[in-house]
């Protein structure tokens, strides 16, 4: 549940900071380093996502 409750929050996280990118300028550095955190954090959504489907196919009676 630990994993599952950490990929939660960092969707949520994600979800957020793109709603937040209305707020920026079309262009320029903040624009860049704001959409280079959420890649990142996507990155390592897919990376929770991938651990959690790992371990329900060891875990299938769960």
């Amino acid at each position: 549940m630990k994993e599952y409750n950490e990929a939660v929050k960092l969707s949520d996280d994600i979800n957020g900071m793109i709603s937040e990118r209305s707020s920026f300028p079309a262009f320029g550095p903040e624009t860049q380093r704001h959409a280079s955190a959420i890649r990142r954090k996507i990155t390592i959504f897919g990376t929770r996502l991938d651990s959690l489907q790992s371990l329900l196919s060891k875990n299938p009676g769960k």
